[in-house]
């Protein structure tokens, strides 16, 4: 092949890596001091575990905090605990994998310990696409 065809091979690779690995959704949940902002890697999707980084802030300055809690609800179901607990990063960030099983509407509760006192935030907004590989046939 001549250079030019390795060129733009990799070029249109390149340009497919970049497309695949487009981040996902960011969601944010405030109350009167408090925000988080939960950036997901990618778009959720079934049963495919999503790394989410959790930024805090007091009064609109970044926060540290620990015991950082995901509780994924669904809401008008009644489902098993799903609790994942956030890693703190190095950054001041914290770190979840979340894993969501069901297509639909979702919702996350954040809770967490700050210096200025506990934090209980809802986040809603989440929708889960229901999986395309997966065809239910009507009984």
């Amino acid at each position: 092949m001549t250079n030019s065809v390795h060129l733009w091979l990799i070029s249109l690779w390149l340009i497919s890596l970049v497309a695949c690995s487009a981040p996902g959704p960011t969601l944010i949940a405030e109350s009167a001091d408090y925000r988080v902002e939960l950036a997901f890697a990618r778009q959720p999707r079934i049963n495919q575990s999503v790394a989410t980084t959790l930024r805090f802030y007091y009064q609109g300055t970044p926060i540290s905090v620990e015991n950082v809690v995901c509780d994924l609800q669904m809401p008008g179901m009644v489902m098993g605990s799903m609790r994942p607990i956030a890693d703190a990063q190095a950054d001041g960030s914290h770190l979840v994998n979340l894993l969501f099983t069901m297509d639909g509407d979702w919702s996350i509760i954040v809770t967490a310990d700050a210096p200025q006192g506990p934090i209980r935030l809802y986040v809603e907004g989440l929708t889960i696409a229901p999986d395309p590989n997966t065809t239910t046939t009507p009984e």
